[in-house]
């Protein structure tokens, strides 16, 4: 027999199934499971201070980055700014021991041409001498040699224009000894002369030296400086950005580079602004020249038709005067001769327009002359190419001021002996190379030509080789060597080049 049971037992089972589940599970999660399933702690959230500071001390580092950035560039300026000095002070020596060679060979020629007058006034003094004994042995009195010898040659030739001179060899052997003495005076006053330009020189020579020592000494030092200050700098930059200071060197050769980069892109740019003004000028220039040469053809040509205007009234004039004669004699004779008159004076009026023609061409003679004397270039050296060759042998040679090879060399020395290796002689110094060359425009450049550097035409510091597509080869500075580098690597390129 079956046991019912009532409903509600029924239900309340059911129902406790469920619950005694649920509190196992709650059970489990108290004590069984691991505890990275259990609920996280709230994450802390950072204050207004907080971020504030840490904005601000990342904000700090960009600043000293920054900062050393451009402490940095400009200890590389600076170090660029002495060297370049040294480049200028080394060109005020090569100036002053220029001068001073040619002074000293001056104050050579001069001596010597004061030693060789010294001897032709001895040999004139024992001419005279001679002559002397010859007047004691042919019985002279010993008085008159005193005229000889009383006081010496030098008194013997003042006294001379004093002596009754007797015969032509007499005569000859004294203005020989005064011609002789007269000379040697003075090309000793010259050779004296040219001895003090000559020490007046090497001394200059000298203190424009210690001048070039002392700035290549402070070059010297700037570098010594500035490399301590990038190392240093270095490892700060490697301690803010978290990197090597490898790394960082790297960085700042490229910040270096674009920063090469930008200045030479102005001197470009500022180059090219000289070189559009220069020529704005030289167009100026040859505007007002060909004003002035029209002004006078036009002054030409008004006064040959006021010559031709004059010679015309002159032929009315006689025309009248043959008239008025031939009316008034009414004689064939005269009418002969108004015919001849009339001849003379169509002779006269063709000799008129033959001078008028001549006139003319003169004038147009003068005009071809002056536009074929004007803005011709002449060609190039054969040589340019062995110039270049020349230059590009010294590739990688240390620049030293005042130094022109074989294995060293200074900016003028390079291009002096480039050019002689081509068989051409330039001067020592950058400024005189510039004044014995044909300036061409920076545009019309050809290889082998010379660019030169300098505030003003008449004070050039620098000067290179001109090699194509904007390029040269050069010594640039101390610390630096011979190479390659654009034509606007240094400021101040002046809008003519140099031609040999």
């Amino acid at each position: 027999m079956r046991t019912v049971r009532p409903a509600g037992s029924r239900a309340a089972r059911h129902t406790s199934r469920p619950l005694l589940g649920a509190a196992l599970a709650v059970a489990l999660l108290g004590v069984g499971l691991p505890g990275a399933l259990a609920e996280p702690a709230p994450t802390p959230i950072p204050s207004a201070e907080q971020v504030a500071g840490a904005k601000a001390a990342v904000g700090d580092a960009a600043a000293q980055v920054a900062a050393l950035d451009a402490q940095l560039a400009a200890a590389r300026a600076s170090l660029e700014a002495a060297e370049d000095q040294v480049g200028v002070v080394a060109e005020a020596y090569n100036a002053a021991q220029d001068a001073a060679d040619l002074a000293a060979a001056d104050s050579a020629a001069a001596a010597d041409k004061a030693a060789v007058a010294q001897q032709d006034a001895d040999v004139a003094d024992l001419a005279l001498s001679r002559y002397a004994a010859e007047v004691f042995q042919g019985g002279s009195g010993l008085g008159q040699l005193d005229l000889y010898f009383g006081g010496g040659p030098g008194e013997t030739l003042d006294r001379a224009a004093g002596l009754e001179v007797v015969g032509q060899e007499r005569a000859r052997v004294l203005a020989e000894a005064q011609r002789a003495h007269a000379t040697l005076n003075v090309l000793r006053g010259e050779a004296q002369e040219a001895a003090q330009v000559a020490a007046d020189a090497a001394a200059h020579a000298r203190s424009t030296m210690a001048d070039a020592q002392q700035a290549a000494a402070a070059a010297d030092t700037a570098a010594r400086t500035v490399a301590a200050q990038q190392e240093a700098g270095l490892a700060q930059l490697a301690t803010l950005r978290n990197t090597s200071v490898a790394l960082e060197r790297q960085r700042q050769e490229g910040l270096a580079a674009i920063e090469r980069a930008r200045i030479e892109a102005e001197n470009r740019r500022k180059a090219e602004e000289q070189a559009r003004a220069e020529a704005a000028r030289q167009a100026e220039l040859a505007r007002q020249e060909t004003a002035r040469l029209e002004a006078a053809r036009q002054q030409a040509a008004r006064i040959e038709a006021a010559r031709q205007e004059a010679a015309r009234l002159e032929l009315a004039r006689q025309e009248a005067a043959r008239k008025a004669a031939a009316a008034a004699s009414g004689s064939s004779g005269s009418s002969g001769a108004s015919g001849s008159s009339g001849s003379s004076g169509s002779t006269s009026g063709s000799s008129s327009s033959s001078g008028s023609t001549s006139g003319s061409s003169s004038s147009s003679g003068s005009a071809s002359g002056s536009n074929s004397g004007g803005s011709t270039t002449p060609a190039g050296s054969g040589g340019a190419a062995t110039a270049v060759a020349f230059a590009k042998a010294q590739l990688g040679d240390p620049y030293v001021w005042a130094a022109t090879g074989p294995n060293s060399w200074d900016c003028s020395g390079l291009t002096m002996k480039a050019w002689l290796a081509a068989g051409v002689r330039l001067p020592r110094v950058a400024q005189a190379q510039y004044n014995a060359t044909t300036h061409v425009a920076i545009a019309d450049l050809r290889p082998g030509d010379l660019v030169f550097y300098g505030t003003t035409s008449s004070s050039i510091y620098h000067v290179g080789m001109y090699v194509g597509n904007g390029m040269m080869i050069h010594a640039p500075r101390t610390g630096d060597v011979v190479k390659y580098s654009s034509i606007h690597y240094m400021r101040d390129l002046l809008p003519y080049g140099g031609r040999v």
